[in-house]
């Protein structure tokens, strides 16, 4: 049954998390597999320069804002150095107090159609495609003199820049990004086929943590502290590289703890750009494909392995998602959800762990339940724990062994029909596997009427021999009701008779490899038969074993010496009349 229900449960969560990963619910997962394993650091584009507005920079120029002249000095030397292409990502969408220098930031900007200045759009919220409800670009003259690219930014729920925001509609016009319109200006095109999603975006492929690129201070460059031949052809990208000043910075999937400026995630788009090679987002058929294999192995070798094997088994297919993830977005550029994967697995192994060990109770309680009816429960439980060995051999123990035998049985069974004798010897057998089993015996077997018990094997017991006593004394007072029932039924006087010995035995399976039985032999066990064998109706007859071990807590009656076929020396004997 739990097999069955290992399986249907595999089927129904490999459903649950398709819908999930269909949905997208819950991005964290995938994001902590891309960031984690997925991406890779890489050599930055030598051609891409950063002119950092840098701690140098504000030291010498003094807090942000700036004086306007000082960006337009910048402009006015890169595009003398032979910049290919500037993008300034700063945001100048108002005059200023002082016209000289708007005008100053003006004339550097009609000096050069290498120039994108930053503009910026308000975003209205959409499910499927990012909209804007205005279009702010620079200050009108200014805006006249160059091309402009928003610098909208687009992170995740976690705060994570993973993806460009490269386009969105403002009314019917489409307006494109900062590194969209630098890299245009760059390559001439008026046109570049990026595979964006709806939004309007593309995942970017990152190259460099923050300072991979090569950074250049705006003060040193308006200084003429750099060679010119470093700057030239080259893609230029100004902006803040100090806290405090302008567009802000985020954490990226190659550095999540060390926030990155936002001209260098700029510059990140732009060498995915120029490397043209576009990540893309598989599509949910190859995602459901994806998981499916998975999924479906998972679920056969849970199915069919032990707990340790499978652990490996969600080891192995949890490291083949993740080589198969990085193994297509390195040669197929396709980005596939396989964090849902992964928990998928860890979430599947352990429900059939928690399956098998409840199958494994069942199974050890419907072991115990049925084997118990034929073999004694402490010697099931012993074999189940792996206490007592399934072979061939003994031990010595001291123990004490008890015989009881129902005295009028033979004229009974005699005059009585087969289907009544097994009824009244098995109200009989009843009485006396309780009363041992309660005082902690151990029912070795059943021979006819008759049952021989131990006690202190396989399970130790402290106080065994009077434990043993205490059984022979339960049988003889729970036996009288029964006793006065069959004599009235059917006019026969059915008792007990106990004897109780107490010695070293050999105690183990006993037989052959075929079949064997757990039980006890020795003189021990011999002589506990004979005395059982000598008492009357009624009568438990102690050895003197077992007496010396108990004397102080019964009642007897001296029944002087025994003597037993092959034992040259009498058995000192007595009848117990009561427990103190």
């Amino acid at each position: 049954m739990y097999n069955k229900i290992k399986i249907a449960a595999s089927l129904l969560i490999l459903i649950i998390f398709g819908a999930v990963q269909y949905s997208g619910a819950f991005p964290a997962l995938d994001n902590a597999v891309y960031d984690n394993f997925i991406c890779g650091e890489r050599q930055a584009a030598p051609n891409i320069i950063i002119v950092g507005m840098d701690e140098r920079s504000m030291m010498e120029i003094g807090r942000w804002p700036w004086p306007r002249f000082y960006i337009a000095d910048t402009i006015e030397k890169l595009t003398e150095y032979g910049a290919a292409a500037i993008g300034v990502n700063v945001w100048y969408d108002n005059l200023s107090d002082n016209e000289e220098y708007d005008n100053a930031l003006v004339s550097a900007a009609e000096k050069t159609d290498r120039l994108v200045l930053a503009a910026t759009g308000v975003l209205a919220e959409s499910a499927y495609q990012i909209t804007a409800e205005d279009y702010i670009g620079p200050f009108e003259e200014l805006e006249k003199a160059a091309r402009t690219g928003f610098i909208n930014v687009l992170p995740d729920r976690d705060g994570v820049m993973r993806r460009s925001l490269t386009s969105f509609k403002y009314g019917d016009i489409t307006k494109y990004s900062l590194p969209y319109e630098v890299y245009r200006t760059y390559t001439g095109e008026d046109f570049i086929d990026i595979p964006l999603d709806s939004s309007g975006s593309f995942p970017i492929n990152y190259a460099a943590k923050p300072g991979g690129f090569t950074v250049l201070s705006l003060w040193g460059v308006i200084n003429d502290e750099y060679n010119p031949g470093m700057l030239k052809d080259a893609i230029v990208l100004v902006g803040p590289y100090a806290e405090g000043i302008g567009t802000g910075n985020f954490p990226t999937p190659l550095d999540r703890r060390a926030p990155t400026y936002a001209v260098e995630i700029n510059a990140n788009i732009l060498q995915t750009m120029l490397e043209g090679v576009y990540k893309r987002e598989a599509p949910w058929q190859l995602n459901s494909v994806f998981l499916a294999v998975l999924g479906l192995s998972a679920a056969f070798l849970f199915y069919k392995l032990k707990p340790l094997p499978a652990a490996c088994s969600a080891a192995a297919l949890t490291a083949v998602s993740l080589i198969g993830t990085k193994l297509l977005y390195l040669r197929f550029d396709v980005i596939v959800k396989s964090g849902d994967c992964i928990v998928f697995l860890i979430v599947c192994y352990a429900l059939n762990l928690a399956l098998g060990i409840l199958s494994a109770q069942s199974e050890k309680q419907h072991i115990q339940g049925l084997f118990g009816r034929y073999v004694a429960p402490e010697v099931v439980n012993e074999i189940l724990s792996g206490g007592a060995k399934i072979e061939l051999g003994g031990t010595e123990r001291f123990i004490t062994v008890l015989f009881v035998d129902i005295r009028g049985f033979t004229a009974f069974s005699e005059a009585n029909p087969p289907q009544k004798v097994v009824s009244m010897v098995n109200r009989y057998l009843e009485l006396t596997s309780r009363s041992i089993q309660e005082n902690g015996g151990t029912i070795d077997k059943y021979v006819g009427d008759a049952t021989m018990a131990v006690f202190n094997a396989p399970n130790e017991l402290a106080d065994h021999a009077m434990l043993a006593v205490k059984a022979g004394w339960a049988m003889k007072q729970g036996s009288i009701a029964l006793r006065d029932e069959i004599l009235r039924d059917y006019g026969v006087d059915l008792q007990f008779g106990v004897g109780i010995n107490t010695g070293s035995a050999i105690v183990g399976n006993m037989g052959s490899a075929i079949r064997m039985d757990y039980t006890a032999i020795g003189d021990t066990v011999n002589t506990a038969a004979r005395l059982e064998s000598n008492a009357e109706k009624g009568q438990i007859i102690l050895s003197d074993a077992t007496y010396q071990l108990v004397k102080d807590k019964v009642e007897v009656v001296d029944l002087g010496i025994l003597n037993v076929k092959n034992k040259k020396v009498g058995i000192q004997i007595y009848n117990l009349e009561g427990i103190k």
